[in-house]
């Protein structure tokens, strides 16, 4: 959907992975309680667990944040917002309930966008019961079945929070000019360095040359 790359918007050679060339690695996964119990006098250590875990030093606290006590996934995605600069209203994606759930909401939706449109993505999510390491959000863009661009969003590493998290991406711009028009398929995707789907869902994008 973008004209350009932009710090977090890569066009990896995979859904799942970045290439080579970009040099990235997935961290070991390292649970909570081990990194609580790391040495304290450590003081880039002590900085590093303020950043993933806030202020509290209480392991168990923070491992004992479940916001949905029936959904085993440690992210529970709410929603994403494509938010317009120049037009209202926005669009919404419910991304609540089950991963067959939101499949079967979106599975037949079209969306419209104008064409050069500006716009950001808005993802907001609860994380429990551990830490997510490297969410990401990834699109898949295909015409008549071919892949014309693939977008990976890195938002992170998060540990669990009772609050509503949500991160929000840099302006971007819709292609235009005639070729760009049409309507092309989405395979959107929620997941993390160790291969977990925490959503997944298609959808239709239209690219037209005005809001109709």
């Amino acid at each position: 959907m973008t004209t350009g790359d932009q710090d977090q918007h890569h066009h990896p050679d995979s859904d799942d992975e970045v290439s080579a060339g970009h040099g990235y690695k997935a961290p070991q996964k390292v649970d909570i309680g081990s990194i609580v119990a790391k040495d304290e006098d450590d003081e880039s250590l002590t900085r590093y667990k303020k950043l993933l875990l806030g202020n509290t030093t209480d392991g168990k606290r923070v491992e004992n944040i479940v916001i949905d006590p029936n959904d085993l996934r440690i992210v529970l995605p709410v929603r994403i917002t494509i938010l317009f600069e120049n037009h209202k209203p926005d669009v919404i994606f419910d991304l609540n309930g089950s991963i067959e759930k939101i499949r079967g909401l979106h599975s037949k939706r079209s969306v419209v966008i104008k064409e050069g449109e500006a716009y950001r993505t808005q993802f907001e999510y609860y994380v429990q019961r551990d830490i997510a390491t490297g969410l990401k959000l990834i699109n898949k863009i295909l015409k008549a079945r071919i892949t014309v661009d693939k977008s990976k969003y890195m938002i992170g590493s998060k540990a669990p929070n009772s609050e509503l998290q949500s991160y929000v991406t840099e302006i971007e711009q819709a292609p235009s000019g005639m070729l760009s028009r049409g309507t092309f398929l989405v395979k959107s995707k929620i997941t993390d360095d160790d291969k977990n789907i925490f959503a997944e869902w298609e959808w239709n994008l239209v690219i037209a040359k005005d809001w109709h």
